[in-house]
């Protein structure tokens, strides 16, 4: 699916001209997808949409995220590696390009875990540069997302252009992330090929301190919501989560934690700027651990939400975070599902990339078309969300959205840019299990 504009392209149009460029793109991103991706057509057709779509019919393509992500649940269950030939079905019809037709036959007829069958299936599909990404799924049941050599450079785009844009992150920087190099939950994934692809990251030195690979299996059995039916079960259960617990407190914290603070003060020897991106709890360890000055251009990033258990709140932890490293600290806010991140600007309001178009809806699923209003965030990525997957969603986070300065000067930013934003507090309404869960990597 050829992009007329590149996404940073995007901020150049006015809010008119842009409204119009997303809703063409709209109509060809749906004709493409409904003639290719059978689950796509099914839930479209049975509320009355055909190939050609016309703008009161927006609300009727999106479809819940949760529900369609985590939707191998309800067709083989909880655990796709007892059941690879029907996970492979269930992902084909999610799918609007044709996965290998022997991928089935080449797999083993059982995986010991998710994460060998993802990487097992990924590389059969190697043809197609197939990347699974996952939520971090501490429920035990991760939201499952295919992206292609094409959508992850989009999201690698996304991202990057992001903190340059938002939070003026310039070539030089040092990239400082409290995560796992080797994981599959999407921001992590992210951050991984941006630095790994990215030309001006060349000039960056890049580090991850979290000193494990966190996989889906890992993060559910060490969130001990969810385990394993049978002996299996019993011993993540009995063993391997209380090892985990104490394997984090006692061995991956103080190393994470000595480890952030080293690659800090180096770069506040070199004077070198830094972005340090981590969940809040991860953060704030490393802050109460002691502090660091960093050089000028610097940002402490947050990412992820709040552990609920967490005995801090978030604006407790941010002003910890300013003392300690005296820097700007920003929030982003993303999602597996998507494609995109929406970054914290000076004022506190997030701002949505001006490629998606991003509406609310009411209690009957319709979009409220009103420059401000509260619902359930809903959103249409028709430029950056590539070709494999129909990038049209409901999520379940509550918010109130604004649509800033190009639709109602009144309701401009006051950081000067006019790209809809969310203001205030996000809430996720359903899945509460999941809220924050990024931030159990």
């Amino acid at each position: 699916m050829a992009t007329p504009l590149q996404l940073l392209d995007y901020y150049g149009l006015g809010y008119a001209e842009r409204g119009r460029l997303l809703s063409e793109e709209i109509a060809r991103c749906h004709a493409y997808h409904f003639s290719r991706n059978t689950a796509y057509r099914r839930t479209v057709s049975a509320r009355g949409v055909g190939e050609e779509v016309r703008t009161e019919d927006l609300a009727r393509l999106l479809r819940p995220a949760a529900l369609t992500f985590k939707g191998y649940v309800e067709w083989i269950g909880p655990f796709p590696q007892d059941d690879p030939a029907g996970f492979v079905s269930w992902l084909g019809r999610q799918l609007s390009v044709p996965l290998p037709i022997d991928l089935a036959v080449r797999l083993r007829r059982r995986y010991r875990s998710l994460e060998a069958l993802l990487v097992d299936v990924e590389r059969c599909c190697a043809g197609l540069g197939l990347e699974i990404v996952t939520s971090s799924g501490t429920s035990g049941q991760a939201s499952i997302v295919a992206r292609g050599a094409g959508t992850v450079a989009l999201a690698v785009q996304s991202f990057f252009t992001g903190i340059q844009r938002g939070w003026g992150i310039a070539r030089g920087t040092a990239l400082i992330f409290v995560m796992p190099e080797q994981t599959r939950v999407a921001m992590a994934r992210s951050a991984r090929f941006g630095t790994r692809e990215l030309d001006w990251v060349a000039d960056s030195p890049v580090h991850y301190t979290m000193p494990f690979s966190a996989t889906p299996d890992r993060i559910r059995i060490r969130a001990g919501r969810t385990y394993r039916p049978g002996w299996e079960g019993v011993l993540e259960r009995k063993a391997l989560h209380p090892l985990m617990t104490w394997a984090n407190e006692s061995t991956v914290t103080p190393r994470f934690v000595s480890l952030t603070l080293e690659r800090l003060r180096e770069a506040a020897v070199e004077a070198r700027p830094v972005l340090l991106l981590g969940g809040p709890a991860q953060l704030h360890a490393i802050a109460l651990q002691d502090t660091v000055t960093l050089p000028s251009g610097s940002r402490v990033a947050t990412g992820g939400g709040m552990k609920e258990q967490y005995p801090f709140s978030l604006e407790h932890v941010r002003a910890d975070l300013r003392r300690a490293f005296g820097a700007p600290v920003s929030d982003v806010y993303g999602m597996a599902e998507a494609n995109w991140a929406a970054f914290e600007c000076p004022v506190g309001n997030y701002h949505l990339p001006p490629w998606v178009h991003v509406v609310v809806t009411d209690d009957d699923d319709r979009i409220i078309d009103e420059p401000e209003a509260a619902g359930l965030l809903a959103f249409f990525d028709p430029v950056g969300g590539g070709d494999l997957i129909p990038p049209f969603f409901q999520t379940a986070d509550s918010v109130r959205l604004v649509k800033g300065g190009g639709y109602d000067p009144v309701l401009a930013c006051p950081c000067g840019s006019d790209s809809a934003y969310i203001s205030g507090r996000i809430l996720r309404v359903d899945l509460t299990e999941e809220a924050g869960c990024a931030a159990q990597i």
